[in-house]
């Protein structure tokens, strides 16, 4: 890695971390989670299989659900991120659920 990619992840780290707290702020208030990103895992026939990322007034949390069709809604996994783990999670995963996440954010706090 190079030294401007090392910047360049703390800056994307940074503000990552900075806009989760600004969207805690807003899930204290209006008593909801601030959606960061859904991504359909599998689809089939009338089911699906889905990651839905959240914060709410203290955390980050993932889950995985299953519904649609015959199947009740079904929770498979779930993970729990502090602010601080988050980011790191997120971007060793995906930069397709990154950038999800960084726009979900921009559109809900507006500066």
């Amino acid at each position: 890695m190079t030294k401007k990619q090392v910047t360049l992840d703390s800056w994307v780290t940074e503000r990552l971390r900075d806009r989760l707290r600004r969207a805690s702020i807003i899930a204290t208030r209006t008593g909801k989670p601030v959606v960061l990103y859904r991504h359909t895992v599998e689809e089939m026939d009338q089911s699906a299989e889905e990651e839905i990322a959240t914060v709410n007034e203290q955390y980050v949390v993932v889950q995985v659900i299953t519904h649609g069709g015959f199947i009740p809604p079904n929770f498979q996994q779930q993970y729990v991120f502090t602010f601080e783990q988050f980011p790191e999670y997120i971007m060793k995963r995906s930069n397709e659920l990154l950038a999800l996440c960084l726009d979900s954010l921009d559109q809900e706090i507006v500066d």
